[in-house]
């Protein structure tokens, strides 16, 4: 029996198990299972058994088919509104899965074996994906697509059973399993094929899905119900019309004229571009329409249908051809189906930056207008002096920083309760605390409640229309498991994918209109906005072949002077710097860099060298323009927002602001701390390119940097190196006593730890320099491995640490003022020089910060007598008043402060460091008491041990060692001068 007779036989027994549950039994439908699998085997394996069942019409319509009565009995069997409400299932979709587990598992097989074969059918050419089309067979898919992402996007919603809950998990993962097989099946459907990557866009894309209350973007903003109605009717009727007319008309008239006019071709694009699914009437008359048109094209053209897909030059030419012999029809001057098609994408593009506007006004109040950078695809288009130009200044982003920290701390003053002469909180009738709220406060907290609440709607809506079909993909599927989903985009939209012809820019190219339509749609937004936040989600490294192909796409908004729009979309009204938006930064950062940076930053070092070195592409205008729209956003809105939260944080630390005042929380720190911190790398990787390098001096880049590390120095505290080394383990043992006992090593792996004291860190205190107490002068040093992890995140989003923050600005200034003595004095200009001195200070939140402060200092004061003047006027010329607790401290250790060649120094008294010295003579009674009870020894009096000390300074000082150079002698008493220095 042949495999395509086998084939048929197993659809039609599927179908009629799907139709009528019972009519076969159990051991004949394994029997048809087992045979599925045999031809599944077959269509992997052997190329024959592809064609032969590929290019046979009669195997997708049976296909179609088993879909069409396959999903309704799967939801019936998965969805608890299916069911009449007086089912024993309370409502609840999960218990209703697990009471139909054993069916749901065979026929969840069954159709995932078909979509499977169908599948690998179409690995053949594109007749097998046409006669998919033809038998609207990725329209059942898609159906199909739906209800897995419902099952999957839900959790549990029953009652607590072990039992119900691991089977209904089970069904999920066989879910989750045929989703992906549907997926694999639209990537092979549209790959090779434009026509069909087309449709299928139009499908998932083409259509505005916005909610209620939003402007549309493809029809009029204000279209009445009834309208729509009658313009669907209408089409309709004239698709209908259309059709008949072909079937009594001659294909051509005696002038040339062809039996459908414009308006004709208008109405079947229309009914294409539609969510609504015509009656099969106006279905079977679209489809001899559009056999109608290909067919005249192929003739004007005499080309095939393949070769026309192929050769989009040669699809305008017979499409300009076509309208030629077209007749027009009332009051229409369009294009013909190519360029009513590339027109269509076009429009889109053109307008949903007006329609996203009013979404985000509130959010992009500062950002620029990304509608000003005009058509950025265009070729031949050179660099211009107005791109290079900035228009936001450093002088107006001072401003703008000011506008934001007066901003923040006029919206806690007004939100603070009022209080009594006492101090105590004043309270109204109803037991409310009094204070006079901001309406514009309070009407900005009511809107955020109803985003929050449309936005739980919109998630317990998963899988709907209004949402994006695949838009929940990404929410169930894991990084190994969701590949075929970048796969569909990248298809659609990366220029020559999948071919070996040479790029097509501007309208000819119809993966830009593609890019288009996917930005302009809502769904298309949300599909990509889900992706990009996948790779933050699951911390995807930049060898991941998701993180690869996420790149290609991103790439390819990129060329198609997109990505302005892209950033403005994904941004959140709540957020600084939305997950999405810092995902966008990122992959940026590994475009440009792979673009512009020298080969030796770019080059992986398990790479073997390339023959020649590569040179660094030309700064390109779409690069440019990009780039410059991303700096303003830095400057107008980043810096702005970020260094005043970073300043309120510093009011806090100062007890002039509450710390519950604080307006983000914990997470919402983190994700603003990850966007800035990828907006530092992106113009790190910048600086490495001469020509980058020059434009960000040019727009004074330095400014915005300084004034981010001079917030950070002045608002959050250095955390010394005593708060990062966690005490001893105390362990209680069993007679009662507590022993301290040194921790040990368990990983092979220990961080290395950054030194930032040429003296015993563990001998004395950094803050009172003091020695510290220690139980046993032996005792071992704590392994590096328990000094180097940074101290645990705080609970309280106001003591947010900023981490590596101010070292990368370091870096980034660094690498900016090498060589360069503009920004050697911009950086002195801006107050620079002082902060960035105070960065050679040990920072436990920026490990190894002090060497990146040396070497920057290093660049700055070269062969510029400026800066070295202003350093020099830095030094200490003398010790301020003491307080009175210092000067209590200092009295104790017999020292004194003193300032010599602009160091300052401790001096001792006329005691000589007596101070210092009868805590050693104490620590040396402690030991030596020890180490003669041991020997057996009892001294009972105090004299004798001082006699055993006085013997050992003699051995110890005729000993040798005079210059005190031996291990541990940090500390350096010099007998002549009365000095105490640290070395």
């Amino acid at each position: 029996m042949s495999a395509s007779t086998l084939l048929q036989i197993v659809l039609a027994g599927t179908q009629t198990h799907y139709e009528n549950r019972g009519v076969i039994d159990d051991k004949r439908l394994d029997h048809l299972l087992k045979c599925g699998k045999q031809i599944l085997y077959k269509s992997h394996q052997e190329s024959d058994v592809r064609s032969a069942l590929g290019f046979n019409p009669r195997v997708w319509e049976g296909l179609t088919r088993v879909l069409s009565v396959a999903i309704p009995a799967l939801e019936q069997q998965s969805f608890a509104w299916k069911n009449p409400p007086a089912s024993s299932y309370n409502g609840s979709s999960s218990e209703l899965i697990a009471a139909h587990y054993l069916s749901l598992v065979k026929d969840i097989e069954r159709l995932n074996d078909l979509c499977t074969i169908a599948r690998n059918l179409l690995a053949t050419t594109k007749k097998a994906q046409n006669l998919a089309a033809e038998k609207s067979f990725d329209q059942q898919i898609l159906k199909l697509i739906d209800v897995c992402v419902r099952v999957t996007a839900r959790g549990y919603d029953g009652e607590a059973n072990p039992r119900n809950e691991e089977r209904w998990q089970k069904v999920v993962n066989l879910y989750k399993r045929l989703l992906i097989t549907c997926l694999q099946f639209l990537h092979n459907f549209i790959m090779h094929n434009e026509q069909r990557k087309l449709v299928l866009w139009l499908d998932l894309f083409g259509q505005s899905q916005t909610r209620g209350g939003e402007e549309n973007i493809v029809q009029e903003p204000e279209v009445e119900d009834e309208v729509l109605n009658e313009g669907t009717a209408s089409r309709e009727d004239r698709i209908q019309s259309a059709a008949e007319k072909l079937s009594s008309h001659d294909q051509q008239s005696s002038n040339g004229e062809l039996a459908y006019n414009v308006d004709d071709v208008h109405a079947l694009f229309d009914m294409m571009s539609t969510n609504e699914e015509p009656d099969e009437k106006t279905q079977e008359a679209a489809r001899v329409l559009m056999d109608k048109i290909r067919a005249d094209m192929e003739t004007l053209s005499g080309m095939s249908a393949s070769q026309l897909d192929s050769n989009p030059d040669a699809l305008l030419k017979v499409g300009a051809e076509l309208r030629a012999h077209m007749p027009v029809g009332s009051d229409s001057t369009v294009a013909a189906a190519p360029k009513q098609i590339e027109q269509n994408g076009n429009s889109l593009a053109t307008n949903f930056t007006k329609a996203n506007g009013q979404a985000h006004s509130a959010h992009s109040s500062r950002l620029p207008d990304v509608g000003s950078y005009g058509d950025l695809t265009e070729s031949g288009q050179d660099l211009t002096d107005e791109d290079l130009k900035m228009s936001r200044t450093a002088q107006s982003a001072a401003a703008t920083l000011q506008e934001a920290k007066d901003e923040l701390m006029a919206r806690l003053h007004e939100s603070a309760p009022i209080v009594d002469e006492n101090g105590d909180q004043i309270y109204d009738e109803d037991g409310n605390p009094e204070g006079e709220y901001d309406d514009d406060l309070m009407d900005s907290v009511e809107d955020s409640m109803e985003e929050e609440e449309d936005d739980d709607e919109d998630y317990r809506g998963s899988g709907d229309q209004e949402r994006g079909l695949l838009t929940d993909v990404p929410l169930v599927l894991g990084p190994t498991e969701i590949e075929a989903l970048p796969m569909i985009i990248q298809a659609g939209i990366v220029d020559n994918f999948g071919s070996k012809n040479g790029e097509r820019q501007g309208v000819k190219n119809m993966q830009a209109v593609r890019c288009h339509i996917l930005l302009a749609q809502e769904a298309g937004r949300n599909v990509l906005r889900e992706l990009l936040i996948f790779i933050a989600a699951w911390d995807l490294p930049d060898d991941e072949f998701y993180f690869k192909m996420m790149v290609q796409i991103m790439e390819a908004i990129l060329k198609n002077g997109l990505m302005s729009h892209a950033y403005s979309d994904f941004g959140q009204p709540k957020d600084i710097i939305s997950p999405a938006q810092a995902v966008v930064i990122k992959i940026l950062t590994h475009i440009f860099r792979a673009k512009y940076s020298p080969a030796s930053a770019s080059q992986d070092s398990n790479e073997q060298p390339p023959p020649k070195p590569r040179v660094p592409a030309p700064l390109s205008r779409v690069d440019v323009l990009t780039v410059r729209y991303i700096f303003i956003v830095f400057r107008g809105n980043i810096i702005p927002e970020t260094c005043a939260l970073i300043y309120l944080q510093g009011q806090i630390r100062a007890g002039l602001a509450l710390a519950e005042d604080f307006p983000l929380n914990l997470w919402d720190m983190e994700r603003v701390y990850e966007g800035v911190y990828q907006f530092l790398e992106f113009f790190a990787v910048l600086t490495e390119n001469n020509d980058w390098k020059r434009l960000l001096v040019q727009w004074e880049i330095v400014y915005d940097l300084v004034t981010l590390i001079k917030e950070l120095d002045n608002s959050i505290a250095k955390v010394p190196l005593t708060k990062t080394m966690p005490p001893p383990a105390a362990n209680t043992s069993t007679n009662g006593t507590t022993t301290i006992e040194p921790e040990t090593t368990t990983s092979t792996t220990a961080v290395p730890v950054a030194v930032e004291r040429p003296y015993d860190a563990a001998a004395l205190d950094p803050v009172t320099q003091q020695p510290q107490d220690q139980a046993v002068e032996d005792e071992p040093v704590p392994p590096p491995s328990n000094a180097s992890p940074p101290p645990a995140v705080t609970e309280e989003p106001a003591d947010f640490e900023w981490r590596n923050l101010k070292k990368l600005i370091v870096l980034v200034l660094s690498s900016l003022v090498w060589k360069s003595p503009t920004v050697q004095n911009q950086i002195r200009e801006y107050g620079g020089v002082e902060t960035i001195l105070s960065c050679t200070q040990y920072d436990a939140c920026n490990p190894y910060i002090k060497e990146h402060a040396v070497m920057c200092l290093k660049f700055l004061l070269e062969s510029n007598p400026e800066n070295q003047a202003l350093v020099s006027s830095l030094e200490a010329r003398e010790v301020a008043p003491s307080d009175d607790v210092t000067k209590e401290a200092l009295e104790k250790m017999g020292a004194n402060l003193d300032v010599e060649s602009g160091k300052v120094k401790l001096t001792a008294l006329a005691r000589k460091a007596s101070w210092v010295k009868s805590q050693w003579e104490e620590r040396e009674r402690e030991r030596l008491r020890g180490s003669v009870k041991e020997n057996g020894r009892v001294l009972g009096e105090v004299d004798d041990v001082a006699d055993l000390i006085d013997e050992t300074h003699l051995r110890e000082d005729s000993g040798g060692n005079e210059n005190g150079n031996g291990k541990g002698k940090e500390k350096v008493i010099d007998d002549d001068d009365d000095e105490l220095e640290f070395m």
